[in-house]
This record gives structure tokens, C-alpha cells and sequence, in this order.
């Protein structure tokens, strides 16, 4: 197959993902999990959820139109599901008084927790990120084909890692109210996605299911 095909699909499938994924969406909740100026922090976080988005899009290429169908799910119930979390986090995020301190392991450890969820998945890698990447990889033609897509993922986990490593910067010239009032308008504009995606899932089941009378 010619070189520049291959390629084109690769820039396809990359610039796609990356469009969907939208990582700089995910800064203010990335910025409220890990306080502070430390560079070291942010970078070791960013490695965190940039690895976590490699291997669940990887893993939604690879495996991802198997476990639905082997649970039975459907893409428009999975849809609904990602847009109740998206939905429940920008809830998360109205709320919030101010970038909680991780003073005790407790803490420190949910904090983890969530760079995993919501920020890697549904932030990030969300059912819309997860789903073109299944699609693009079902269409392609064959087992050889499907390293394109994979090599797309790693470019996105790559460009999730720069902008999130990159987040001190953006938090220090926002300083702690700019901080506080862009987290609650993101929080506003995830209330909105989520309840788009989960109303979209919705309808999409119903109609994928509504039999002719």
C-alpha cells in the first residue's frame, strides 16, 4: 500500500482524535488536583494520566468493540454513561470553594484516584475519543492497518502529556482567583457536555430500538 495513503490516514486519524480529546479542556480539574508550583508535580501527574489515555485508547482499539459486545452495551448506553460522569464532575467543579490541599495520604490518594477519573477518562479519553477511535480502527482493512490508529494514540497520549506538564505555567499567570473562576465556568461547560451527551445517548438508543408499530 502507498506511503502517502498511510500517511494520510495517520494525520486523519490523529488530528481527530486530538480535536475530540480536547486535553485543554481537562486543565482546570488537572490544576485543582495538583496544587502547587512544582514542576516535578505536574510533569509526574501528566505522565499519570497521559499513560492512562494511551492505554484506554489503546485498549479501545485493540478490545473495545469486544467487551461492549460482550456485556451487551450498546455505543449510544456507553455515550449516556460518560455523559453522566462529565456531567457529575462539572457539578464537582461548581462546587468547589477553592483547590482542595492534599496535606494527608488520604487525600493525596484520591487525588490520584482522579487523575485516572474523571480527568484520563471521561475528560480525556471520553465515550466521543473512545468511540472514533473504535470506528476508525474497524474500518480499517485488516489487522495491519490497525498499528495507524494505535500510532495516532500514542501521538494524543504525547500531546495530553505537553499541555498538562505545561499546566503550572498557565496556573501561575492565572494566579488563585483567575484559577477559581475559570474552574467554575469549565465546571459550567462540562454540565453542558455531559448533559448533551448523555440526552444524545439517549436518544440514539431510543430510536436504535423503537420498533415500527
Amino acid at each position: 500500500m502507498p506511503v502517502d495513503i498511510d500517511i494520510g490516514d495517520f494525520l486523519q486519524a490523529t488530528v481527530a482524535l486530538i480535536a475530540i480529546a480536547n486535553p485543554f479542556a481537562a486543565l482546570p480539574v488537572f490544576l485543582s488536583l495538583v496544587p502547587g508550583d512544582n514542576p516535578a508535580s505536574h510533569r509526574a501527574a501528566a505522565n499519570r494520566v497521559a499513560v492512562a489515555v494511551f492505554a484506554i485508547l489503546a485498549g479501545a482499539v485493540l478490545l473495545g468493540g469486544f467487551v461492549l459486545d460482550l456485556f451487551g452495551i450498546s455505543f449510544a448506553a456507553f455515550r449516556a454513561g460518560g455523559g453522566l460522569v462529565v456531567t457529575l464532575t462539572g457539578l464537582d467543579m461548581l462546587r468547589r470553594q477553592q483547590p482542595a490541599a492534599q496535606e494527608d495520604p488520604a487525600a493525596a490518594l484520591s487525588a490520584a484516584d482522579q487523575l485516572l477519573v474523571p480527568v484520563a477518562m471521561p475528560l480525556i479519553a471520553g465515550p466521543g475519543t473512545i468511540i472514533t477511535a473504535m470506528t476508525m480502527a474497524a474500518r480499517a482493512n485488516g489487522a495491519g492497518r490497525t498499528w495507524i490508529v494505535l500510532l495516532a494514540t500514542a501521538v494524543v497520549a504525547a500531546t495530553v502529556w505537553l499541555v498538562l506538564a505545561l499546566s503550572g505555567w498557565v496556573q501561575r499567570r492565572l494566579g488563585t482567583r483567575g484559577q477559581a473562576i475559570v474552574v467554575r465556568f469549565m465546571g459550567l461547560v462540562l454540565v453542558a457536555v455531559g448533559a448533551q451527551l448523555v440526552l444524545g445517548g439517549v436518544v440514539e438508543f431510543i430510536a436504535a430500538n423503537a420498533r415500527p408499530s
